[in-house]
């Protein structure tokens, strides 16, 4: 989610046929990246590493279930996507299950993570699902406004509760399984939730990243980003970001959107009278940084694109920053294209198979956040260095524009206040969850970073960037990753009861 708070997209450009033809035969295309960075897609799934080779012990299969759960007159179903894994299961051992997200699903997260040794010593079932309307899990024939009204968290949390039930029963043959869940961003909001309405079905469920907290305005996040970038590269580096917008703004407000749109190569001059465009391109400026600097999620990138932009062979920081975007799609793109209508019609395609859906899931991310979750990352805060023009308009008027003028403000506003009433945003009265954040990762402003009671706490492990708490131990981990891994699994051992593991003391 915007938050959602995930995988940066690593393809880099759209198919010709969803680029708005602009004069001179110049290409414009928009790089999927920054129609996902838009949306939170970047951020919904950890990075993979790419020498990784799944376990030949992994199955896929499939599960159907309803469409509809609280409908009785609709008996229509579809089937979802789950993968298993039984290498490490012993005979009453309790089942581990990875809750999808807003993703396709990856057998690393049940193969290669620090939830898959625990799963070892405890001598567990594991497995992990694809949500609705993601991957090959689409219940539907399009994917029109229409159609999208059955992706509700509440219809998602029956899917997966059920599935349970079906694992525990068909393929475990053991009804009385224990049962922990485990996810992460938005998986780890829904694992969360599924513990509190099914305390007699979960057991347990450790959540890193978690987002659950929906919120229209995440400014958090741009002053978050600011001082990650104060941090790993300077206080130079910021001031810098600082000036390039403000000079760009200030360049606008003046009218001189000539030096403007030239320095920035925009395939159309730049309409400051036009709201929507002015927010978007400064937006799509603020994303790209993030995505350059979050690159493979190594937040060491930050020091290298700093480097950039405070090279003292340009003689402005808004001509660094030009200079660094303009480089960064000189290979896609000959000009910057900041038509709405563009952007919208990227959006706004309703084929299932269209590769923006398919693969990376927008259209069904974007539906889901302009109902519950928002996210927007605006810069309305004074503590950050993006300018001051973006707000949630942007986002409010994106929202309408792909699905329709029924979705208003007042239908998001509703939305996300309903999410937080009905699972109770970052009090949710709940037992047996461990929640786990780094203390430089943004999406902790809308997860829970201070909460205990008996059998539930919560932990930020310092200087720690997006879900790295979730990756196997390594020689690599600080004394507090460490120790924030150590708190997973005795947590986990103390919802279980007495240990399975013989390994175990």
């Amino acid at each position: 989610m915007k938050l959602t708070l995930v995988l940066l997209v690593a393809v880099a450009v759209v198919s010709t046929t969803f680029a708005k033809t602009v004069p001179s035969g110049k290409r414009s295309r928009l790089p999927m990246e920054l129609l996902g960075g838009m949306f939170g897609a970047n951020f919904q799934a950890p990075k993979v590493p790419k020498d990784y080779v799944p376990n030949p012990r992994i199955v896929e299969d499939r599960f159907t279930s309803r469409i509809n759960h609280f409908d009785p007159q609709n008996r229509d179903t579809f089937e979802f996507n789950f993968l298993w894994n039984d290498e490490y299961y012993r005979p009453g051992g309790p089942l581990f299950i990875v809750v999808g997200g807003h993703h396709r699903t990856n057998p690393f997260f049940i193969d290669e993570t620090h939830f898959k040794d625990i799963a070892a010593l405890q001598g567990a079932f594991l497995a992990t699902n694809e949500h609705r309307y993601f991957g090959t899990s689409v219940p539907t024939e399009d994917l029109s406004s229409d159609n999208l009204r059955f992706l509700r968290t509440e219809q998602t949390l029956f899917d997966l509760i059920e599935w349970i039930d079906f694992l525990r029963r068909e393929v475990m043959r053991d009804p009385n399984a224990k049962v922990i869940l485990h996810g992460f961003s938005y998986g780890g909001a829904l694992a969360s939730w599924a513990r509190q309405r099914f305390p007699n079905i979960i057991d347990g469920a450790w959540v890193s990243s978690a987002t659950v907290r929906a919120t229209v305005n995440f400014e958090e996040f741009t002053e978050d980003f600011g001082n990650t970038i104060r941090i790993k590269g300077s206080d130079e580096c910021y001031n810098s970001i600082f000036r390039a917008f403000h000079t760009a703004e200030n360049l606008l407000d003046a009218g001189r959107t000539d030096i403007v749109s030239s320095m920035f190569n925009t395939c159309d001059p730049i309409d400051a009278e036009n709201s929507l465009q002015v927010e978007l391109f400064l937006h799509l400026m603020t994303l790209s940084l993030e995505l350059s600097m979050f690159d493979d999620f190594n937040i060491e990138n930050v020091q290298r694109v700093c480097n950039v932009l405070t090279d003292e062979q340009y003689e402005t920081p808004m001509e660094a920053l030009a200079a660094y975007l303009k480089d960064r799609y000189s290979e896609i793109r000959d000009c910057f294209d900041l038509s709405f209508e563009n952007f919208i019609s990227i959006l706004g395609d309703e084929s299932v198979d269209a590769p923006q859906n398919a693969e990376f899931g927008l259209r069904q991310l974007n539906y889901h956040i302009c109902t519950e979750f928002g996210f927007f990352q605006t810069a309305k805060s004074r503590d950050q260095p993006f300018g001051s023009k973006v707000t949630y308009d942007l986002f409010l008027a994106e929202c309408s524009a792909v699905f329709g003028e029924w979705l208003t403000q007042e239908v998001l506003y509703d939305g996300v206040r309903l999410t937080n009433f009905h699972f109770g945003a970052t009090d949710p009265r709940i037992t047996n969850v461990l929640y786990t954040n780094g203390g430089i990762d943004p999406f902790r402003h809308v997860s829970i970073t201070e909460y205990t009671n008996l059998l539930a706490n919560a932990r930020v492990t310092p200087a720690a960037f997006y879900t790295e708490d979730i990756r196997a131990i390594t020689g690599m981990d600080s004394e507090e990753m460490l120790e924030t891994k150590h708190m997973a699994e005795e947590y986990i051992t103390t919802w279980l009861g007495s240990p399975i593991s013989p390994f175990r003391k």
